[in-house]
């Protein structure tokens, strides 16, 4: 007589165990563990259905998420190096630690929805930079999704900039490594070590991004030859405030605000954009009403995006613009089920995640904006919408390094808040400080304290940590 077995498949995000009890035996089992590197899924690839399944790998998972060649070599190598170029360049400089900051420079490269990503903050933390390759720029074999960090050190940049415009050049990317390949060679970097100062800008610059709307489009010629006006090391005074107005069919620098006025803190940080503006056709500026500017080169294959902060002593990693969703503490369910959506999309739909999720799309978006201040996705301005990756960090380091919310959370655990009145969207409280205590007004749209931190910073970064410790406790008694 034969031995029967069943099976029990136990399934949880990035792998699978299977065990099977002989009925005979109870004690006998084999528990198998399969490692998947992304999920599985079924895909529209130029208008085709396409099935990329995800497999254990065997004994060696494949090494690289994307291998292939550039369509267009020198306009790709020109804004690889570009990208490269903003994350070695301090824009202000304190007269310290430049050294020991310089050594970080690490452009963080994604794959996902048949194109690659790369994103880096400059030195400072005061500009950003991200260079989209969409489908058309590349032609190769997507064979996986995910995120790296490399170093491009000298070796890879003398590389990029000998790359000519008719060569063949293959661009590989993996878990570990980004590979350039030439006819007179390749070159290889590895996965290296982010700064943490990173995360923080990653967290806040999406904070900023979601909430900007198209402003002016010049051609990209005009702007090279505004470009052109600014010096390269002009002293720009702390808390001034240029503005880019439009002037012909171009735009012009102006001290004075216009109408279609754009703001711009520290406008020689434009310059770095002046060698690549010849590959684009158009550049696509963006504001909001905080003083940040993004400046969006379109190029017919891929897109550049620079962000700039509302000043050049002002890095995207000291602001707070993340602190109020991540302080919110509901709807954990419907995060979790958005995350089990989430498979690298290039351009996450609002409404078609909200039918998957059986939720609003208001309630989908708020929860895409709590993810995005957990570092789980960006925002893409060229799309108007959120797109899929995950930061090569300790996702659990996201709240840690935010010193205002953890003393929010300890206020309101040492009982130090005091709701004196809530009257629909408006809530007055008190708040025990460092020996005083001080009352919070929150009203639809505003909130305001007496403390000291904001009577310096009214509301230009973020809340302080007496606003969120009010915001978590009304919140927690809804």
């Amino acid at each position: 007589m034969g031995i029967r077995k069943e099976g029990h498949l136990r399934v949880s995000p990035g792998y699978c165990t299977l065990q099977t009890d002989d009925i005979m035996d109870a004690a006998a089992a084999v528990n198998i563990r399969y490692l998947y590197p992304f999920p599985s899924a079924l895909e529209a690839v130029a208008d085709k259905p396409r099935l990329l399944l995800a497999t254990s790998g065997g004994s060696q998972l494949h090494p690289f998420f994307f291998q292939g060649q550039m369509r267009y070599p020198r306009r790709t190598a020109d804004l690889l190096l570009a990208c490269s170029l903003v994350s070695r360049t301090r824009f202000y400089h304190p007269g310290e630690l430049r050294e020991r900051l310089l050594a970080s420079a690490d452009p963080v490269v994604t794959s996902g929805g048949e194109r690659l990503r790369f994103e880096a903050f400059s030195v400072c933390c005061g500009v950003y930079c991200r260079l989209d390759l969409k489908p058309e720029a590349l032609d190769g074999e997507w064979t996986g999704r995910g995120t790296t960090n490399v170093d491009f050190n000298p070796p890879m940049r003398a590389a990029l900039a000998g790359v000519l415009g008719s060569e063949d050049v293959r661009l590989n990317v993996g878990a570990d490594r980004v590979e350039l390949e030439r006819t007179s060679g390749s070159t290889v970097e590895k996965k290296v070590k982010l700064p943490v100062r990173w995360l923080k800008g990653f967290v806040e610059v999406q904070s900023y991004q979601c909430r900007m709307k198209p402003a002016l489009e010049v051609p990209a010629s005009e702007l090279r030859q505004l470009l052109r006006t600014v010096p390269e090391h002009q002293t720009w005074q702390k808390g001034a405030v240029s503005y880019i107005v439009p002037a012909g069919k171009g735009v012009r620098l102006s001290q004075r605000e216009g109408p279609k006025a754009v703001a711009v803190g520290a406008p020689g940080r434009l310059k770095i954009l002046e060698n690549i503006l010849r590959h684009a056709k158009i550049v696509r500026i963006y504001s909001g009403d905080d003083g940040v500017s993004d400046w969006e080169l379109i190029c017919d294959e891929c897109s550049f995006h620079i962000l700039l902060s509302p000043e050049a002593a002002r890095g995207f990693s000291g602001e707070g613009q993340a602190l109020a969703t991540l302080a919110r503490d509901s709807g954990e369910d419907l995060l979790a089920r958005i995350k089990a959506q989430l498979q690298w999309q290039a351009k996450i739909d609002p409404q078609s995640l909200a039918a998957h999720v059986n939720a609003g799309a208001d309630a989908v978006m708020a929860s895409l904006a709590m993810l995005g201040s957990r570092g789980l996705v960006g925002f893409d301005l060229s799309e108007n919408s959120y797109f899929h990756r995950e930061l090569p960090f300790a996702m659990d380091l996201v709240e840690e390094l935010q010193p205002r919310l953890r003393k929010a959370r300890a206020l309101v655990e040492e009982k130090c808040v005091r709701i004196v009145s809530r009257r629909a969207d408006n809530i007055d409280a008190y708040v025990q400080g460092d020996g005083a205590e001080h009352r919070v007004m929150l009203a639809e749209s505003d909130a305001r304290c007496t403390c000291p931190w904001y009577a310096k910073h009214p509301g230009e970064r973020g809340p302080c940590s007496h606003i969120l410790a009010v915001e978590i406790l009304a919140n927690g008694e809804e």
